[in-house]
């Protein structure tokens, strides 16, 4: 029942689903869509296949942090202390929140393939489903549990404030938007020890044909595994005081 509201909930947002969706579908069309991109060809389709396909991990990504304004709201309501006299149990309520912000992660991820492949993006199979995969619950998990941390650490408009620029510096750094090659050995060196990096990296092997990298997939167990943390400790914080 709990995971119905939540889903429910968040689908009746037509300000964050309308947002989570133009984002990536704008950037992709700005980057992306074209006669140049879609001719140009890569060892797993076109180089629009590949924008499309980061511009959805970046679009499951946004989305999924919105858990964070949701948390902020639910504290500063006091809905959070009245489900601590429910039977409800944290796995529960935990377990709920993410498989929203993995409903509204799978919704964002299709629409942007799917104006992808209308204006002539291109990825082969199996690699295009793989991408898919990655896009939706790569980005929508590690990032729900990002947005779970910052909503139980800050209250109120700090959350925006923080995820905010956050989730631009990572957009930065992890070469989503700018390959890190063209930053210099420097920004390219920190960038791959950014959330987001590890994703686009794995996005990369299987859209571009590049290598895995070992760094790559320590940095996604590593940086989800901390937010995890982080979620868990603040939860037990804000349950013992709130």
């Amino acid at each position: 029942m709990y995971l119905r509201l939540e889903l429910v909930r968040a689908l009746r947002n037509p300000w964050t689903i309308g947002f989570s969706v133009l984002m990536p579908v704008a950037l992709y069309l700005l980057f992306g869509a074209g006669p140049a991109y879609g001719a140009m060809e890569t060892p797993r389709g076109t180089v629009a296949g590949m924008i499309m396909a980061n511009m959805a991990l970046f679009g499951a990504m946004m989305a999924s942090t919105n858990v964070a304004g949701s948390v902020s709201d639910e504290r500063a309501s006091g809905w959070t202390r009245q489900l601590r006299l429910t039977p409800l149990s944290p796995v529960y309520y935990i377990g709920a929140k993410l498989l929203a912000a993995l409903a509204i992660g799978l919704f964002v991820v299709t629409i942007t393939f799917a104006v992808g492949v209308a204006t002539g993006a291109r990825l082969d199979l199996p690699y295009a489903a793989w991408a898919f995969l990655l896009a939706w619950l790569g980005g929508t998990t590690m990032f729900a549990v990002f947005g779970l941390a910052v909503g139980y650490l800050f209250r109120g408009e700090a959350v925006l404030g923080v995820v905010g620029p956050f989730m631009s510096l990572f957009a930065f750094f992890g070469g989503v938007f700018i390959p890190l090659e063209q930053l210099g050995s420097v920004m390219s060196t920190i960038g791959q020890y950014t959330p987001m990096y590890g994703l686009r990296s794995l996005l990369a092997s299987l859209t571009l044909g590049a290598e895995v990298e070992p760094v790559a997939v320590a940095g996604i167990v590593c940086w989800t595994a901390l937010f995890a943390v982080v979620a868990a400790w603040r939860y037990r914080r804000v349950a013992g005081r709130e």
